[in-house]
């Protein structure tokens, strides 16, 4: 009966403190979150264990093999196997726990952030400005009589370069000066650097991909192989075509290339997957490649294609004065205009002891006609001694090839350059800059200064000294 008659008299809590005891644990929960990751054990760990990891992608799989040939390596080694495949150890940097370790630190660091720099942004806003507030300074002058006075101290600082700011108070004045106060948020570019490379790597490890793409001479594509990590295939679509016009191998003897480069023109691609407006061209080789669209077009490979030996022609169109050259093989149609075809038909090593030559045939409208060119001929033979409207040169008989090209994409590459300006120029205000500062106090004819560094204390001690000689204080 007593504890009941206890319970009735005891008063009701306030709304405040119910809501303040139901969110009790959900705070103490957050906080214990926040507290591990602000942890510098935590950022310690996530350092290590990336060093290890990137150790670990120089043995583990250095050839860079997709899955389907560590497979077949460790077909009989079952845990092994199993291992690349849970862990994706066939693609260590592009891992789901590689990954998770990146954001843990993007984590650590945006929890650092939040409990250590805010502190910065209050010290340089709202500065304390009097003397007798300020605590533990190293460089410090009691108050001693002097003939200079408050407007004579603040000379002095506005001309090395500080913000000078004075307040009258109780018959003297208190004088606050500041110079590199922005130095402070060195810290901040850094951390802010480290988040954008981070950031740049979780983002390629989602969207970058690689694939390879063979483009005949004198043919285009609009497609290329995407090769997964786990060794699958798959066909992505480029979003324009890519036109090889020619491609050209250098050697330095038969069977041993020197170099090797391609004329490409990329297109519009249209509804029905054929091409629509030129879009751009570029000669690219091995150090030059073309980007286009966000892609990148690298020249990797090349190889020779099976139809054999084709024939280099020229053809101008006598009315727009336009010029192309086709590789072509034998009986392949050269379609100029509606109606109007051509073939090469036949090739003769030395037509009538005047050179190689190729034989044309001139379909229009069902009538043939045929003509020789010759590869010894002058360069206008053709244009000035048949009257047609498309005139021919024959320039050699070569072996087709097709360039293979290496098309990438990878959003994070600007990104991570960009973190890394932003790491040196965090570390060059972080460590080669000072927030210095100077208080002072002129009351009755007396100076009391003090003074204050966060980096490089000797040399503001050498500031100090030559200040106080100026208005005649001994040195701090």
């Amino acid at each position: 009966m007593r504890a009941s008659a206890a319970v009735a008299e005891a008063p009701p809590l306030a709304v405040s403190e119910v809501a303040e005891l139901s969110e009790a644990p959900a705070a103490g929960w957050v906080d214990a979150v926040f507290r591990f990751f602000c942890s510098l054990k935590l950022t310690l760990a996530n350092i290590l264990l990336l060093f290890l990891a990137m150790v670990a992608g120089t043995f583990v799989n250095p050839s860079n093999s997709p899955l389907t040939e560590i497979e077949a390596a460790f077909q009989n080694r079952p845990a092994l196997l199993a291992a690349y495949r849970i862990f994706e150890l066939y693609d260590l940097f592009h891992a789901w726990w590689f990954t998770l370790l990146l954001l843990s630190l993007s984590l650590n660091l945006i929890a650092c952030s939040l409990e250590r720099l805010p502190r910065i942004w209050f010290l340089v806003r709202d500065p304390e400005t009097r003397l007798e507030h300020v605590r533990g300074l190293r460089f410090r002058v009691p108050a001693t009589r002097t003939l200079a006075g408050a407007d004579a101290v603040a000379a002095h600082l506005r001309e090395a370069g500080y913000r000078v700011s004075m307040a009258e108070r109780d018959s003297g004045v208190d004088l606050f000066a500041e110079r590199g106060r922005f130095s402070r948020f060195g810290v901040w570019i850094v951390h802010l650097s480290l988040l954008v490379v981070l950031g740049g790597g979780i983002v390629g490890r989602l969207t970058a991909f690689e694939g390879m793409a063979f483009v005949p001479q004198g043919s285009e594509v609009d497609s290329m192989t995407v090769r997964s990590p786990d060794g699958s295939r798959t066909r992505r679509k480029l979003g324009f075509v890519v036109h090889c016009d020619d491609f050209r191998l250098k050697e330095f003897e038969p069977g041993r290339p020197k170099a090797f480069e391609s004329d490409l023109r990329i297109f519009e691609r249209l509804p029905d997957g054929s091409a629509g407006a030129e879009l751009g061209r570029q000669t690219i080789n091995v150090n030059h490649p073309l980007r286009h669209a966000g892609l990148t077009l690298y020249q990797a490979s090349y190889q020779p294609l099976d139809e054999g030996l084709r024939a280099r022609i020229t053809v101008l169109d006598k009315v727009t004065q336009k010029t192309h050259v086709l590789l072509v093989a034998a009986g392949e149609p050269i379609q100029v205009a509606e109606g109007l075809e051509y073939q090469v038909v036949a090739y003769q090593e030395d037509y009538g002891r005047l050179g190689p030559a190729v034989e044309v045939v001139r379909s229009d409208g069902g009538r043939q006609t045929s003509f020789w060119v010759f590869a010894r001929a002058p360069r206008d033979y053709d244009r000035l001694n048949r009257d047609d409207r498309f005139a021919f040169t024959f320039s050699e008989l070569t072996q087709a090839y097709a360039t293979g090209l290496q098309i990438a994409r990878d959003p994070s590459t600007p990104i991570v350059y960009f973190g890394c300006f932003l790491l040196f120029v965090g570390a060059a205000v972080a460590f080669y800059t000072s927030h210095k500062r100077v208080w002072a106090r002129v009351a009755d004819g007396r100076i009391a200064l003090g003074g204050a560094a966060h980096r490089n204390a000797e040399g503001f001690r050498g500031e100090l000294e030559a200040l106080c000689e100026q208005v005649g204080l001994p040195p701090p």
